[in-house]
């Protein structure tokens, strides 16, 4: 008679998939959300390589969700073909289906939170020669040219074998010869802190001189950066529950897909390294100052222009002239995006939403928001927020359009 099992055993059914992780870097959220997927669908994760740094031996499983580019034999896995392979990234495109930030859209983020603040010179930290460090810059040039700007590009892929200091001291140089005030993006957290301390070791005042703005928005650098860094928060767990969902239908035995799947950005999260109005016109700062502090409270556009000392005409002829928008559309654009980061990063009812965000109440919510994003709160929320959908969704390919 078979044994039973004893009480304390794993039963390891052989139909549960395993996957190999083979990521190049320590990305939390990118983990939690393939841990996620991998907990709903019961697979089995073999992620010994992000403390190993070696491919294991012999391995034999279902599926790998890896990263291309930069470790060869990764590289050699995916192109041999025989087990079905996810590139989170931008490298090596025609090897592996891959799934990665929509980089126009982190690009247009980023230009538009410096834009609202007035800036009127911006920069681009090039770090390496990679294709995301390279197709982040052409993003952001593309989308500073809608209004007639051009980055400057600070090109440090070329010193990369100096030292740290050396390379800082050069950084620091380089950023002295900028038009100030400067706002600066890098491609990564990592890359707009190297920025601020080569802006701080060179005496430059962050974010009066010089802004700076990184995108992944690690909970573990950038509020702990010598400023607290600013960032794009470009969806990393989304990223993770994509790639996975994408390695399932492969498993399956679906096609591979022709376009590179892009996940949307959840929004900005704003700290000190770029909380400043770049605008030379005191009153117009000024109302701006009184707007950021107070979009949230029961205030009308009325009461800001009242706490002024400027005509109202003159004031909105200012604020349009320097900001390219009325003082109530700047109240309402803060409010819509206070609303989009709740919706998308918490569980409060949408009742709750409006109130937090400055809205009278929930049907004014529901007006102004899908007037502004084209959606409801509730289409954005399925789309935005994977805790509230239930499953991910397949983000849109590349080239299609934002709503």
């Amino acid at each position: 008679m078979p044994k039973a099992d004893s009480p304390n055993s794993v039963n390891l059914q052989p139909s549960r998939r395993r996957v190999l992780v083979l990521l190049a870097w320590y990305a939390t959220d990118v983990f939690r959300g393939i841990a996620r997927f991998a907990r709903d669908a019961g697979w089995i994760l073999d992620s010994s390589y992000e403390r190993t740094g070696e491919v294991p031996e012999g391995w034999r499983g279902d599926g790998i969700i890896g990263v291309l580019g930069v470790h060869p034999e990764v590289d050699r896995l995916a192109i041999a073909g025989k087990i079905p392979f996810v590139n989170i990234g931008y490298s090596l495109p025609e090897v592996a289906p891959s799934v990665s930030a929509d980089q126009a859209a982190v690009a247009r983020l980023a230009a538009n939170h410096f834009r609202n603040r007035g800036f009127r010179h911006f920069a681009y930290y090039l770090r390496s020669d990679q294709p995301g460090d390279l197709g982040r810059l052409e993003a952001f040039r593309r989308e500073l040219a809608s209004s007639g700007h051009e980055p400057i590009v600070i090109n440090c892929s070329e010193r990369l074998g100096s030292s740290s200091l050396a390379r800082s001291r050069w950084l620091g140089r380089k950023l002295k010869s900028l038009p100030k005030p400067v706002a600066i993006l890098a491609e990564i957290d990592d890359y707009a802190i190297e920025v601020i301390g080569a802006a701080a070791d060179a005496g430059l005042a962050i974010p009066e001189e010089v802004a700076v703005l990184g995108v992944g928005n690690d909970e573990l650098r950038c509020p702990f950066a010598q400023v607290p860094l600013s960032s794009v928060n470009d969806n990393a767990c989304g990223i993770g529950q994509q790639a996975c969902l994408l390695l399932e239908r492969l498993m399956t035995g679906a096609s591979t897909p022709v376009a590179a799947i892009t996940v949307q950005p959840l929004g900005m999260v704003t700290r000190r390294s770029t909380d400043v109005v770049a605008v030379e016109h005191p009153q117009v700062a000024q109302a701006l100052k009184a707007i950021r502090e107070h979009y949230r409270d029961p205030m009308t556009a009325e009461g800001i222009i009242a706490s002024v000392p400027m005509s109202r005409r003159r004031l909105h002829d200012a604020f349009i002239r320097h900001i390219g928008r009325s003082v109530a559309d700047e109240i309402t654009r803060l409010r819509v995006e206070h609303a989009k980061r709740l919706l998308a990063e918490t569980p409060e009812k949408q009742h709750q939403i409006a109130v937090k965000s400055g809205f009278r109440n929930d049907a004014r919510l529901v007006l102004v928001f899908t007037r502004v994003t084209g959606m409801t709160p509730g289409d954005y929320r399925r789309i935005f927020n994977p805790a509230f959908a239930g499953t991910p969704k397949l983000g849109r390919p590349t080239g299609s359009h934002n709503q």
